[in-house]
């Protein structure tokens, strides 16, 4: 107890860790020794929190604009749904009001051409990994690692770490980066397109433990080899590790659209309706399902259902009208197109 009390750590430490870091470039790791020291630091040091504060707003100014950078690359390069990530983490992080401002605008600039797969990659977090007609299943299986670019050459590692994982949904972002050096390592490889040099560093992390996110990845560097099967068994290893991975349901039904085994996406979807894990997305998902396995009244009750649902209303209102237009069924076309889609279809 007495050598605990010895070492332990003040809002000093902390705050000159974090000084540190800001001097070096290094926003990511500031900002997250900063926040410590704001949370550890005593109510006489009025001083201090001061310091603090500034260094935290410095830090979250400069990662806005690099989401900024990220976000306008990305809306550019037509990928909407990552562009809509780093513009919304750029006005979280941001403290400076033109910074905020730029990045909402970039929000708004999105809400014209995102469409409704993208609407549902958005929400969800994830982009393309393959090609299967279910547009959010196509959606569910990457992070989008290999796709983020980052030029900027003075960016390190830690922060070029810290960017890609952010995106991620849920508290995946912060158990991503809570697993260590030699994972973040593997994920940079993984990103440069290195899967040869990932895997045997996410191996290794296997020998003291399992890990729903190790499996996972290497679910996905399994998928890109072609070794589905292999794939698959990583993605039930790690929903047996942690059942409530969102990513690796997701990444389940892609596999199963995928493979035409439409049956046992669809059961995985209705588990994760049962958890309540992504429900809404996973809401909408279930009509993309039912309507690639050729069951459209199936997907039209569904999607009808979805209307429900603010977050995906208008994805499902968008997928629901050409069907009804088919079916001759013009008064519910436009009732959806005025209440959903404002008179655009």
């Amino acid at each position: 107890m007495f050598f605990g009390k010895l070492f332990k750590k003040d809002h000093r430490h902390y705050q000159t860790q974090g000084a540190k870091h800001l001097s070096a470039g290094r926003f990511a790791d500031a900002r997250v020794d900063l926040m410590e020291a704001l949370k550890r630091c005593p109510a006489d040091a009025a001083g201090d929190e001061s310091e603090i504060r500034q260094g935290l707003d410095r830090a979250g100014n400069r990662l806005g604009e690099l989401n900024l950078h990220e976000g306008e690359r990305s809306f550019v390069a037509g990928e909407l749904a990552k562009a809509y990530d780093h513009f919304s983490l750029a006005a979280e992080l941001a403290v400076d009001d033109s910074i905020k401002a730029t990045a909402l605008a970039g929000l708004q600039r999105l809400q014209q051409p995102m469409q409704a797969t993208s609407s549902a990659a958005t929400t969800s977090g994830h982009k393309a990994h393959g090609g299967s007609s279910c547009g959010s299943c196509k959606d569910a299986g990457s992070h989008g690692q290999a796709e983020l670019e980052i030029p900027e050459s003075n960016l390190s590692e830690e922060d070029r770490f810290f960017l890609m994982v952010q995106p991620l949904p849920g508290e995946l972002s912060g158990r991503y980066a809570a697993l260590g050096a030699k994972f973040a390592k593997a994920y940079l490889l993984i990103h440069d397109g290195d899967d040869a040099q990932a895997f045997p560093l996410l191996q290794e992390m296997l020998v003291s433990g399992d890990n729903d996110i190790v499996f996972y990845e290497l679910a996905l560097i399994m998928y890109r080899a072609g070794r589905v099967h292999e794939s698959e068994a990583l993605l039930n290893r790690a929903l047996l590790v942690n059942p409530s991975n969102s990513t690796c349901y997701l990444a389940l039904v892609q596999l199963n659209a995928e493979g035409g085994r439409y049956p046992e996406a669809i059961a995985t979807v209705e588990r994760m309706l049962e958890l309540g894990i992504l429900a809404d997305q996973a809401q909408f998902m279930l009509g993309e399902l039912h309507e690639a396995s050729g069951d459209e009244a199936g997907a039209v009750e569904i999607w009808s259902k979805t209307l429900e649902l603010p977050s995906v209303a208008r994805s499902a209102a968008e997928r629901l009208i050409p069907i009804l237009n088919s079916q001759g069924r013009t008064e519910e076309v436009k009732y959806l197109s005025k209440r959903y889609l404002k008179g655009c279809c």
